[in-house]
């Protein structure tokens, strides 16, 4: 009996001990409430920015300046002008440094015809990765332009055109993801960001309409778009608001899981804000002013 009592009273014991231990490790195991969300990671942190001091003066190639895009490696940026109906081409010699960038061509868009007669106000911009083509959006139209010399708009011929006023009132800016199977326009009339699919990779003419995304809640008059973050990031520029509004895509591409999250003021540089692009890895924010003529450089600290 001793035996088997000192036996039954060791193997409590040890079932003790192992609760214990067990009840300790658990303890250290963090609390999934209090773990980061997905907007809390996926988002570009505004309160990391500041002005840099460091601007382009576009006041001789340009007028009422709108979309700028940056060559992937930070090498070479274009930008559209209004009035003045064209896509300059600036070489930068210090990667990414807008302050070093100096004129290299440019291509005239004036005199495209379409469905409407507005073709001579360029708004949007966008070049592939591979510089072999680039798209120019008015506000309800869109011309695809292939480039003989890759990264030379000089070269550039007409390739496709679109017309989407159907659901597109007054668009300024565009995006594509990364396959070009996705359209993104911005509309300050309508309000709202309308999601197009492409059936035939970066081919506009098979552009469908899918979705619009109501921004009315915070958008006063938008003329500018990036998506970032693999998609999950979507940056608007307001002109009137002078901020950068920014949503949070949580299926990626996906306008229908878009909600907004918060702004960065940039009225104390841009008075009209009117274009918008970023460096891949968000370090820099480039912001196109148009009453001063400046394209002015937000980076990262």
């Amino acid at each position: 009996m001793t035996k088997n009592f000192s036996c039954t009273h060791l193997r409590n014991l040890i079932i003790l001990i192992t609760l214990a231990l067990g009840y300790g490790c658990a303890s250290a195991v963090p609390d999934s409430s209090s773990a980061p969300t997905a907007e809390e990671i996926n988002r570009v942190e505004f309160e990391q920015y500041s002005y840099s001091g460091i601007y382009l003066d576009i006041s001789k190639e340009t007028e009422n300046a709108r979309a700028t895009h940056w060559k992937p490696d930070g090498t070479e940026l274009y930008i559209t002008g209004r009035y003045t109906e064209n896509v300059v081409n600036y070489s930068i010699t210090e990667p990414w440094n807008i302050g070093t960038a100096v004129y290299r061509n440019e291509f005239s868009v004036s005199g495209e015809t379409g469905s409407t007669d507005q073709q001579s106000v360029p708004h949007g911009l966008f070049l592939r990765d591979d510089g072999a083509k680039m798209w120019v959006f008015n506000r309800t139209e869109m011309w695809g332009y292939n480039l003989e010399t890759a990264w030379d708009v000089s070269t550039a011929e007409k390739g496709y055109y679109i017309y989407l006023g159907e659901h597109v009132q007054r668009g300024h800016d565009f995006d594509f993801n990364p396959g070009g199977t996705r359209l993104f326009i911005d509309d300050r009339n309508a309000q709202a960001v309308h999601e197009y699919h492409l059936s035939a990779p970066w081919d506009i003419t098979t552009a469908e309409w899918v979705y619009s995304l109501d921004i009315s809640d915070q958008e006063q008059e938008v003329r500018g778009l990036e998506m970032v973050l693999g998609g999950t990031i979507m940056l608007l520029m307001d002109t009137v608001r002078q901020e950068i509004l920014q949503y949070h895509l949580s299926e990626p591409y996906n306008l229908r899981t878009a909600r907004f999250l918060d702004a960065f003021d940039v009225s104390a540089q841009a008075v009209q804000p009117r274009g918008l692009s970023v460096h891949p890895e968000l370090k820099h924010i480039y912001v196109t002013g148009r009453d001063h003529q400046q394209v002015y450089q937000y980076s990262r600290h």
